[in-house]
């Protein structure tokens, strides 16, 4: 009977501790709390959430986040429902936020300007990566960097979630997203990045200006139902998966891009977008750290380009080890004034099927053989519903913008 007792007793210390622990805390801050050692301190546990209330948070001291919640306790820092939040740096000698190290960590609605970069995300002196961090409904803008970056070389970015965030007027390199680090010296994967709202990456002190930016060995990312206009660099740009899950880049709307509007060198997927008025090409892609063109499907893209090709494919056609490139195009609306439609490179091997549009065509006769003349200038632009971008467009113009007549 004792030892039933005892027993007993234990079960019941067992369920008493594993309640405590999982014991969520909601904390409210106000500019003039001590917000600065909450946010950089140690106690936030997994399942805390800490409201901010309206006002202007500013610090110059380095802002630094070390928080890890856990897959079902997220640690959550937003803004108070329906309050204006702003974090702001008084100077550029700073990122206005550092995530280091960070898990399963949300921030959402929360607007940021006036540091170096926006916010910057690298492993923790510990070595953790950084893992399932939610960035929802930020507003970043008017800051001396890149909006948002995660190019710490040596850092692992796996699962993230970047929705619906308001970027705009970047400095210095001056990227939307800039996503791993060249060469894959850092390795960002497995995210979704959707319906974000990112323009004027194109201002007087922007060195490069891509709206998204995945580096190479970037890989199984779904980059879908974002609105990019007015960017320096391609709205949308991608290297190679170093034979791993292939990027998706799925129903996006580009426009007005100093450079083209999707380049990518391999292993993705580019289906439903609408591109019109880029400085380059609409849909380009080469070589670019040491991934050649390969492994692509373009599928049912709207591309008006005036000046340049709407698809530029340059390369070779193989690997080194004469792999197949399995690069197919099909169902994609094509139209160019004066310029080709789709120009690629004579050894550039294609799979075409039901292509149609305006332009002439040089360099795949399987193309040429899909290739069906029609001047429609018939647009139906997704409607991607309750986008923020909507709060800023008029849809009827966006539209004009993808007509071919235009």
């Amino acid at each position: 009977m004792g030892c039933f007792l005892t027993r007993l007793g234990l079960f019941s210390l067992v369920v008493v501790l594993a309640s405590t622990a999982t014991v969520a805390e909601t904390v409210r801050l106000t500019p003039q709390s001590d917000w600065f050692g909450k946010l950089s301190g140690t106690d936030l546990l997994p399942g805390d959430e800490v409201i901010l209330e309206a006002g202007v948070y500013s610090d110059a001291r380095r802002l630094v986040l070390r928080l890890r919640g856990t897959a079902d306790l997220p640690i959550v820092i937003r803004a108070a429902d329906g309050q204006r939040v702003i974090l702001q740096r008084p100077d550029a000698k700073q990122n206005s936020l550092n995530l280091e190290g960070c898990q399963h960590l949300i921030l959402r609605g929360i607007e940021i300007t006036g540091g170096a970069a926006g916010i910057r995300i690298s492993n923790g002196s510990e070595g953790h990566g950084s893992v399932e961090i939610g960035l929802l409904d930020l507003h970043i803008h008017h800051i001396g960097g890149v909006a948002v970056t995660c190019n710490n070389e040596g850092s692992e970015y796996r699962r993230m979630r970047f929705l619906r965030n308001h970027i705009h007027h970047t400095s210095g390199h001056g990227e939307g997203f800039y996503l791993g680090a060249n060469n894959a010296k850092a390795v960002f994967s497995e995210a979704l990045i959707k319906d974000n709202y990112i323009h004027h990456l194109n201002g007087p002190n922007v060195s490069q200006g891509d709206g998204i930016e995945i580096k190479d060995g970037g890989c199984g990312n779904r980059v879908e139902g974002n609105i990019i206009h007015d960017t320096n660099y391609p709205g949308i740009m991608t290297y190679g998966t170093q034979g791993q899950d292939r990027n998706q880049i799925v129903g996006n709307l580009i426009w007005n891009t100093g450079d083209h509007g999707i380049q990518v060198a391999a292993d993705a997927v580019i289906r439903d977008n609408w591109i019109a008025a880029t400085g380059g090409c609409g849909i380009y892609s080469r070589e670019h750290q040491g991934a050649v063109p390969r492994n692509l499907l373009i599928e049912g893209n709207h591309v008006v380009s005036k000046a340049n090709p709407a698809v530029r494919i340059i390369g070779n056609g193989q690997d080194t080890d004469g792999a197949d490139p399995s690069i197919v195009l099909q169902n994609n609306h094509l139209f160019s004034g004066t310029q080709f439609a789709l120009r690629a490179d004579n050894g550039v091997r294609l799979h075409a099927v039901h292509n149609q549009g305006t332009g002439s065509v040089q360099g795949s006769q399987a193309f040429q053989d899909s290739w069906q003349e029609t001047n429609s200038d018939t647009v139906h632009v997704p409607e991607l519903k309750g986008h923020l971008a909507w709060k800023f467009l008029e849809r009827s113009a966006v539209e004009k913008r993808l007509q071919s007549s235009d």
